[in-house]
Formats: C-alpha cells, sequence, structure tokens
C-alpha cells in the first residue's frame, strides 16, 4: 500500500510542476504574445510565487486538519481549475491572476507528500521515499518542456494548459479511490499544532531559515533558464526543448541517489544527524562549483555543470524535506513544511524573480546565479544547529491528550 501510495504522490508531484513550467517553457511564445519584457514576466512570476507562499501557510494547517486524502485532493481540483483557466485570458492581467490562484492551490503539495511519508515510511526510508516523489518534479520538467513546445507548435499555446489540467482531473479520481489513511495514524489531535506552538521549537525555525536560504537558487533556475538560454546562449526553441531534459533529468537523479544514500548509512550504523547533514554538505558543496556554467563559454559545458547544480540542489532538498518529519508527530508535520514552503517562496520572490527582473539588464545573469549559490552551504550550519541530535519534539498538548 505505502509504494502504491508514494506513486501516487509522484503523479501528483510531477502534474503539479507540468503547471507551473508551462510558463518558463513557454516564456518566449508568451512573451511574444502579451509583450512581456523583463520586469513584467518578472512580475508575473512574482504572482505566482507570493500566492504560492500565503498558500504553504494556509493549506500545510488544512492538511494537517483535514488529513492528507482531503487536503491534498481539494488543492488539485483547485490547481487544475486553475490551469485550465490560463486557456481562456487575453491579456497578461489576466495570465497574473489565474497564475496567482494556481500558485495559491499548489502550495498544499509538499506538506501533504511529506505528511503522508512521514505517516507511512520509517525513519530510514522516509529521505528514500521524499526523494522519489520529489524526483516527480525532475520527471515532469523531462517530458514537459519537448511536450509543451511540440503542443504549442502544432496547435498553440492554449493547448499545453487544457492537456495538464485534463491529466490532473484524471489523477484526482485515482486519489479518490484509491488513497487511505495508515492504519498506525492516531485519529486524536486532528487540529494539528499552531503556528505559534511550532515556533517554538528551534526546529522548525531551521527549517525555515533552510528554505529561505536555497529555494530561491531552484526557482531562479527554474523560472529564468530557458529566457537565458535563448537571450544570452542564442539557444532556438528546439536545442532549449532538449538541454532542460537532460538539466531535469540528472536533477532527478540527485533527488533519488540522496534519499537512499541517506537511509544506507542509517541502516549502516550512522546516526540520523550524521547521515542527513553530511548528504546535505557534499550538495552544498557541489552547486558553487557547478554554478561555474554561467562563466562557461561552450554551450554544452553549461548544459553539463547546470545538470550538475540542479542534481544537487535536488539531493539537498530530499534531505530538507524529510527533516521536519524526523522529528515532529505526523499531526505537525504540514504546518512545518507550510511555514518553511512560506519563507522559501517569499525568499524567491524577492531573490528570484522581482530583484532578477531589475538587476539582468544591468549586471546579466553570471553574478546572480553565482550569489544564489552559496546560500546552499549557508543552510548546512542552519540544519546542523537547529536540528542537533534530530531527537523528537515533545509537544506538551499532544502528550497531554494522548495520555487522556
Amino acid at each position: 500500500m505505502r509504494w502504491m501510495i508514494l506513486s501516487l504522490l509522484v503523479a501528483v508531484t510531477m502534474i503539479n510542476y507540468l503547471d507551473r513550467l508551462l510558463l518558463s517553457v513557454l516564456s518566449p511564445v508568451l512573451r511574444d504574445y502579451f509583450h512581456f519584457n523583463e520586469s513584467l514576466y518578472g512580475n508575473v512570476s512574482a504572482a505566482f510565487q507570493i500566492a504560492y507562499a500565503f498558500g504553504f501557510l494556509a493549506l500545510g494547517k488544512f492538511v494537517d486538519r483535514y488529513g492528507t486524502k482531503v487536503g491534498l485532493g481539494v488543492a488539485a481540483a483547485v490547481w487544475s481549475t486553475a490551469s485550465l483557466m490560463h486557456a481562456t485570458v487575453t491579456n497578461a492581467s489576466q495570465f497574473g491572476a489565474w497564475r496567482a490562484m494556481l500558485g495559491l492551490a499548489e502550495g498544499a503539495n509538499f506538506p501533504a507528500c511529506t505528511k503522508a511519508v512521514a505517516e507511512w515510511f520509517p525513519p530510514e526510508e522516509r529521505a528514500f521515499a521524499t526523494g522519489i516523489f520529489n524526483a516527480g518534479v525532475n520527471v515532469a520538467s523531462v517530458i514537459g518542456p519537448p511536450l509543451f513546445v511540440a503542443l504549442a507548435a502544432s496547435y498553440g499555446w492554449r493547448t499545453c494548459f487544457i492537456a495538464v489540467s485534463a491529466i490532473g482531473f484524471v489523477w484526482l479520481i485515482f486519489w479518490s479511490k484509491l488513497y487511505q489513511a495508515p492504519p498506525n495514524v492516531l485519529q486524536q489531535n486532528t487540529r494539528g499544532i499552531t503556528m505559534r506552538e511550532a515556533l517554538r521549537h528551534r526546529q522548525a525555525w531551521g527549517f525555515v531559515f533552510g528554505k529561505m536560504l536555497v529555494d530561491p537558487s531552484f526557482f531562479f533556475m527554474l523560472s529564468w533558464l530557458p529566457l537565458y538560454l535563448r537571450d544570452v546562449r542564442k539557444f532556438q526553441m528546439s536545442q532549449i526543448g532538449w538541454a532542460l531534459p537532460w538539466i531535469y533529468f540528472m536533477s532527478g537523479l540527485g533527488s533519488i541517489t540522496a534519499g537512499w544514500s541517506s537511509g544506507f548509512l542509517m541502516r549502516h550504523g550512522w546516526t540520523k544527524r550524521r547521515a542527513r547533514i553530511m548528504t546535505m554538505l557534499v550538495c552544498a558543496i557541489i552547486v558553487p562549483c557547478a554554478i561555474l556554467a554561467a562563466l562557461a563559454t561552450k554551450g554544452t559545458t553549461t548544459i553539463l555543470l547546470f545538470s550538475a547544480a540542479a542534481a544537487a540542489h535536488q539531493a539537498f532538498s530530499s534531505i530538507a524535506y524529510t527533516t521536519p518529519g524526523d522529528v515532529f508527530p505526523s499531526n505537525a508535520v504540514g504546518t512545518v513544511q507550510g511555514l518553511g514552503g512560506f519563507s522559501g517562496s517569499i525568499s524567491s520572490v524577492i531573490f528570484s524573480f522581482l530583484v532578477p527582473g531589475y538587476l539582468i539588464p544591468l549586471l546579466g545573469y553570471a553574478p546572480i546565479y553565482i550569489v544564489l549559490s552559496f546560500g546552499y552551504l549557508a543552510a548546512v550550519a542552519v540544519y546542523a544547529s537547529a536540528f542537533r541530535d534530530f531527537a523528537p519534539v515533545q509537544i506538551a498538548r499532544f502528550e497531554t491528550e494522548l495520555a487522556a
């Protein structure tokens, strides 16, 4: 049952990112249609990201309150509808509005998926399971660009939004029929943990600041890379169509490999702290080295180095997403994930969308890529300090209710 559920989590994460990728992959086409410049494109992207941030806060708590099945199911229905409505817009303002609705609903995905993993998988398998569903991002990124480029060329860009929306509604049917809560999940404490209660613990703050430091780098790459390849590297759309899948395929391998490696080390005697932190440290060292892609002279070298950076990011993220489930009760995981997702999204709005929209015309892409990449090393220090020995967090109210 747990592996079937994990397959559903992979699928929904893939759909989630197909919706998200549409803007960046089709950005050259949409820029011509809506007359986007760098600043307007940054603002439209920021509309999604700001809504996504608040979606994390609201829907992380919603998932804890109503459970994974209802929380993720409602969110998927809303974001699939929002994706469909993209196909009806006639101007940039309407596009930005539906982009915001999409972002708001998609904020439920990672809190719900990490909550499900924490409930269904033992500690030594959680990072691997997280790495697998997190790789859904990369499956989407591999199949999405060539599919969207082909669909847009043959049937127009609106068809891409209709197709992804349809996939979302099909997934929702399977989710409603197949998902069930694990038998060992207690039915008490359905109120979960409040945000104030969560922030009384240093582990929650560690997750919040860790996400704040690393998320902008990946969102910047995800959103601006197609334009970078088109405008700076002079790639044609057909070249972008193969370059992006390769980069995200490699990042998927990184996600799964890191999750497996962490569990492997734990099964061979490493403590949870040592396995988690050392895996993240290796990834944090790779990203600044690989981001030298922005300084490379050859297009092929650029793609290979960006692939290494993306793989290291997803590897880092697969471990980071696991940490709240390592220490918090299952009915608190969604809320803590929501807090971290909110901080990472707000940081991404500032440092991946708004600021670059004004700095790229002045400085180019390379300085921004390089500065953002060093956030990973700082994040490792934050996780090591905040989570310490990865001991379970004791929440007084939960203990009292369980005793009663």
